[in-house]
């Protein structure tokens, strides 16, 4: 690797390092990043430094030139649930002996900065040069994302710093060598192809996971006691306290797939799904799942065991359906890339909608002429959630009913869900907008037939003050 060696190789009294950057894949269990850099760290008597690099792709290009709505702060319920992931991830990591380091913009005033640090001040991506220039790092690891923007990124990073190696794992999905060239134009036509060559589900065999590490490098000596990146445990919000029981981390992620499998829950999931708020009704793992605190893989093969040990029937199957939706929105974001971000979306022809700050704000804030869809909203800004069935209804009525631009509603979620995940999320509205993977075309519900059919007391929409139905 002699040839691969950063410039001030000669200087000895500092280590070289292998650098992790998490991004959607915070635990240690089945976390095949971890274990190869774990391995080079060990293998090169070098260190390892384990990065959370906070909005670093807004470094590269920033959020309102690449997207119609932008936002500069996540909503409080999606933050908590990311701080509390870090927090667990720092706990388990500090157990193997390392540390979280924590990256992010600098919230100074730019006042109070002279022109030529203000970029510094502000700049993820500046920190994390720094760091990779101070501690001489020689390979970086990374996890396969769906992220477009997060890529760029990674691709800004490897085009100042070409002497690094870069090491790529599988961690965030279930087929790690799909190709995308003949991706199917359908989720029906995907499903079918997958479960023709790769039914996981009724295999012989588990799914394989990577081992827990038992032990990590240890960090910089000159980070040990640099508590400017240490990650720290902010006070809770008290006004972001979810309604629900999501609470983040992979400690609490394994919590509830032990609880829910030890329940009678999967075995009615198909009936039960469309609730709009009962806490048993849906699996509930997308948070985990979207933040990397559980690995799918895991997952399935609980889901497996479940099969085997205790029943296999139509709602046990609807799991297994609706992660294999989660896959393709995966592979079909690696596929368009940024045009997941396109008002015309992968097709070719403009949807008839536009922007208008007044109807925007109403759904925003729950205060449109739809008491279902103001319930749901109102739930989402106070606990960063919403069932399935509401994302559809709120989804339908703001680019139907309101006749806006999908993008801000798709913008909007990203701001506030704690399960954000970009492929699912830019890919669900695109197939709702008419504009993705649907070859129907638009798909709009009738919002007085949804009321009746998900909450014919209106309990629902009491409980989270949508207003009076009409």
């Amino acid at each position: 690797m002699s040839n691969h060696q950063s410039d001030n190789a000669s200087n000895k009294s500092v280590n070289k390092a292998v650098l992790v950057l998490f991004h959607n894949d915070l635990r240690i269990k089945d976390n095949e990043t971890l274990v190869k850099a774990a391995t080079l760290a060990k293998s090169n008597q070098g260190n390892l430094m384990l990065i959370y690099a906070d909005f670093l792709a807004d470094c590269i290009e920033p959020k309102e030139s690449r997207q119609a709505y932008h936002f500069n702060e996540r909503g409080a319920a999606r933050q908590q649930f990311l701080s509390e992931s870090l927090a667990d991830l720092d706990r388990s990591l500090q157990r193997l002996g390392n540390r979280l380091l924590y990256l992010s913009p600098s919230y100074l005033s730019k006042s109070q900065l002279s022109p030529d640090k203000v970029e510094s001040a502000l700049n993820t991506f500046t920190q994390l040069c720094q760091l990779i220039e101070q501690q001489q790092v020689t390979d970086i690891c990374v996890s396969h994302t769906a992220d477009y923007n997060q890529n760029k990124g990674y691709a800004a990073l490897q085009s100042k710093y070409p002497q690094i190696i870069w090491h790529r794992q599988s961690t965030h999905t279930l087929f790690a060598d799909l190709t995308t060239q003949d991706l199917p134009k359908s989720f029906t036509q995907f499903r079918k192809k997958v479960e023709a060559s790769h039914d996981l589900l009724n295999a012989d065999d588990e799914v394989a996971v990577s081992p827990t590490p038992k032990s990590l490098p240890p960090m910089p000596d000159a980070l040990i006691a640099h508590s400017k990146y240490l990650f720290k445990t902010k006070p809770s919000d008290e006004q972001a306290q979810q309604a629900l029981s999501f609470k983040g981390g992979e400690t609490n992620a394994m919590l509830h797939l032990t609880h829910y499998f030890d329940s009678a829950a999967p075995r009615t999931y198909k009936t039960t799904r469309n609730a709009l708020d009962d806490w048993t009704h849906s699996t509930k793992f997308s948070p985990w799942l979207a933040n990397g605190c559980l690995s799918v893989k895991i997952l399935l093969n609980r889901l497996r065991h479940y099969e085997r040990e205790i029943i296999a029937n139509e709602s046990t199957y609807w799991i297994w359906f609706e992660l294999l939706w989660r896959e393709y929105f995966y592979w079909y974001a690696i596929e368009h890339g940024s045009n997941l971000f396109l008002f015309k979306g992968i097709g070719h022809q403009l949807p008839d909608t536009r922007f208008d700050d007044r109807r925007l704000q109403q759904w925003q804030n729950g205060s449109t002429p739809y008491p279902i869809v103001n319930a749901c909203m109102n739930q989402l800004k106070q606990t960063g959630y919403m069932s399935n069935r509401g994302r559809q209804i709120v989804a339908s009525c703001f680019i139907h009913e309101l006749g806006l631009d999908w993008r801000y509603g798709a913008t909007y979620f990203e701001q506030h869900l704690i399960d954000y995940d970009v492929a699912s999320n830019w890919g669900n509205w695109q197939y709702l907008a008419g504009v993705g993977a649907d070859p129907r075309g638009c798909r709009q519900f009738n919002l007085r037939k949804q009321t009746q059919q998900y909450d014919p007391n209106g309990e629902f929409i009491d409980k989270w003050q949508g207003g009076h139905v009409s």
